[in-house]
This record gives C-alpha cells, structure tokens and sequence, in this order.
C-alpha cells in the first residue's frame, strides 16, 4: 500500500510539473494532490492525452473528462466570450451551454438576443431557442418558433428539432398530432431515444400493448447494434429492456 501510494504521488508530481511547464490552469495542482489517483487520471485523459495525439477521438476523450470533473465550465468560458465580444453565435454557445447545466430561464435570454437580429432564421438559432422556450415551459412558444424553423427552411434534416416538435405536441396534450410525428421521428433518429418517448406518452395515456410494442421493437433493434452504440444509449435501453 505505502508502494502504491508513492507512485500516485510520482505520477501527480510528474502531472503537477507538466501543468506549470505547459501553462495549464492551476486549479489542476489542487485536483492533483486532493485527489492523487483519481485527479491524475483525469489530468491525463483531459490535458496530455489531446495534446499528444491531437487526434479526433483524443480530444472528444479529454473534452469528457473535463466536463465529468467540472461540468459549469463550458457555461462559464462561453459567458466570458459573452462579455468580451456580445456576437450572436456566442450568445447562442452560452444558451446551449446554460441549458446543458439546467440554466433555461438564463439560456432563453441569450437565446432570445441571439435570433433578435440578422440570425434571426438561422437553423441553429432557432433550434436553441425553442429548446430554451420548451425547457422553461412555454410550450406554445416552443410550438410557433419550431413551425417558423421549418417555414423558413423546409428541406431541411434536423431530427433533433423533429423529437423537440414531438414533444412539444405532447407537452401541449395533442397526443394524436404527437403519435404521428413520434412515429415518423423514430425511423430517422439516430438511436432509440424517439421511440423510446414514443412508448413513454403511450404509457401515460394507458395504451399499454402499443407502448410495449415500442419497447420491443427497441430492445430488437439493440440486438443487432454494436457494442459502442449500447454504451452510448444505454438510458433507453436499459428502460425499454425493463418494460418489453
């Protein structure tokens, strides 16, 4: 144990010197030596690993293990980019980021700006604003600012937009309109999350044997799919597996 311990200290150490030769934050040297296994760990996969391999999968690695330890700090970068420059495209980074962290009623106001000017029909833009509108529960709003999205652009593919505008026909008790658009949703989205909404609302209108179906064609479809896909999804799938 005293051997195994020595060597968390090393490694820290060694991850300590990297951060004050590489210029990192310093609050890395505090996480290092509270937690010296654990807080080198993460300083590895989030600092050094990235910067080592500057590849693709590396830093989506390094972005995760950042956001696991300090979950605020996307929204705090991209309200200080706020401050420094009020553009729309940062105003809509900081809404996405403060609905991330649980913030809506402060991402609807971001939000809100963003679309206020020349973006005003920008996809993007719109998409955040009615998520910020539907996550603060003005469901009417979300509703009309989805319907203007596909106004003003109507070939567009944006199945996240297409769940949301199912939802939001669900939150506003139109269960019919939202069955359908459930339905068409669910063969386009990319994993089970859709279908697996679809068989919630079922649920709670006590349509039992067309949820379980749902659930079933859930847990069929998991069968067949790799193994970083079940990672990924597993939320849904562990749920549709304990109602089929």
């Amino acid at each position: 144990m005293p051997i195994l311990m020595g060597i968390h200290i090393l490694v820290a150490l060694a991850c300590a010197v990297h951060v004050i030769r590489t210029q990192r934050q310093m609050y890395w040297i505090m996480i290092l030596f509270i937690f010296p296994a654990l807080g080198s760990i993460v300083y590895i996969l989030a600092e050094v690993l990235p910067s080592m391999a500057g590849s693709a999968q590396a830093r989506k690695a390094g972005a995760a293990a950042r956001k696991a330890l300090d979950p605020g700090r996307e929204a705090r970068e991209a309200l200080t980019q706020v401050e420094i420059s009020r553009t729309p495209g940062n105003m809509r980074r900081a809404a996405d980021a403060l609905l991330a962290t649980n913030r809506p009623a402060d991402a609807l106001v971001m939000a809100r700006e963003a679309t206020s000017g020349a973006f005003a029909e920008d996809a993007a833009m719109m998409f955040t604003l009615a998520r910020a509108q539907y996550e603060t529960g003005d469901y009417t709003a979300a509703l009309a600012q989805l319907e203007a999205m596909q106004a003003a652009h109507p070939d567009i593919r944006h199945p996240e937009a297409h769940l949301l505008f199912a939802r939001t026909q669900e939150a506003l008790g139109r269960h019919e309109e939202a069955a359908a658009t459930y339905a068409s949703v669910s063969d386009h989205f990319p994993g089970p999350e859709a279908r697996a909404r679809w068989a919630l609302m079922l649920e709670s209108l006590g349509e039992a044997d067309e949820a379980r179906a749902r659930w079933q064609e859930i847990t069929a479809a998991a069968r067949h799919a790799p193994k970083f896909v079940q990672r990924t999804h597993h939320r849904w799938l562990d749920m549709a597996r304990s109602r089929a």
